[in-house]
């Protein structure tokens, strides 16, 4: 049984108990269907401490929603993961700080709060761009979708971190051809001259997890050489359990000139620094909700 499938039972285990969803049901609508992975009411697929911010905060800065205007109710849903691990943090600069230098352990400065969230200013931000019609030629700049959006970004000094999150995806080996029609070519293409990244374009639309992360690495690129920041990471955030997503992940360090720059992290390991005590709640129900 593949992590997917295992995950999907653990979910739906957890449903039935009544205790981590607090006695939501399943069988909740997802592509016209029921499924018993997926709550009926999609707030508790969040974190209660965050439940109403979040959203006030998704809806104020204009950010969509994985598949809708609202959290989705699919309990394996890559994007509600994230929030679940990171919305609590984002104003802690000392959390922030440690969660910095557990991905970038020579890192050195303070946690800078983000001002794209012109209501919410933080230490991190979520679904994050930053002139992308101009950096990467792409014709949107709306975060959270139709453009690259990274899914958590924290700057510590004049050094940035970029954060793809990542559980149960299946589809990273997918060959997407639209993706080297001549538009994405024009786009991307030009921008790998003076790259980080080593190997052909055509070779990276192989892979979805690839494509993604090529051209995150290019928005990150790009705001160094336009002297936004000095130097930058790109961390790809994943469960060791889910082992043929990790390897492929951890592979990408093969397309790089300068593989320091990337790293891949399980989630229990990312907050392994923060205060155990102050974030005792948190922790607990993370390891319950996603068996860390």
């Amino acid at each position: 049984m593949n992590y997917r499938n295992q995950q999907k039972i653990y979910q739906e285990k957890l449903i039935d108990e009544g205790k981590i969803f607090e006695g939501v049901q399943g069988n909740g609508i997802f592509f016209g269907k029921e499924r018993p992975f997926v709550l009926k009411d999609s707030m508790y697929n969040l974190y209660f401490q965050i439940r109403d911010e979040v959203c006030d905060y998704f809806k104020k800065n204009d950010i969509s929603w994985w598949r809708g205007k609202k959290p989705n109710g699919h309990t394996l849903s890559s994007q509600i993961a994230c929030l679940n691990h990171l919305y609590l943090l984002r104003n802690d600069k000392q959390a922030v700080l440690e969660i910095a230098k557990t991905i970038f352990q020579n890192i050195d400065g303070e946690a800078v709060k983000i001002e794209i969230d012109k209501y919410f200013p933080s230490y991190i931000t979520f679904e994050y761009v930053n002139n992308n019609k101009k950096y990467l030629k792409e014709r949107y700049q709306t975060r959270g979708a139709n453009c690259t959006s990274i899914d958590a970004f924290i700057k510590i000094g004049n050094v940035a971190i970029g954060i793809e999150w990542k559980y149960t995806e299946t589809d990273w080996m997918n060959k997407q051809s639209y993706w080297n029609d001549q538009e994405h070519q024009n786009r991307y293409k030009p921008l790998l001259k003076d790259s980080n990244i080593k190997v052909d374009y055509d070779k990276l639309l192989s892979c979805q997890m690839y494509y993604e992360l090529l051209r995150q690495t290019l928005l990150l690129e790009q705001m160094q050489k336009n002297g936004e920041i000095a130097n930058y990471k790109n961390v790809v955030v994943c469960p060791k359990g889910n082992k043929k997503l990790f390897e492929c992940c951890t592979k990408w360090k093969e397309y790089l000139k300068d593989e320091t720059k990337y790293e891949v992290i399980d989630p229990k390991d990312l907050l392994a620094n923060i205060n155990q005590e102050k974030y005792n709640d948190l922790l607990k129900y993370l390891s319950q909700r996603y068996q860390h």
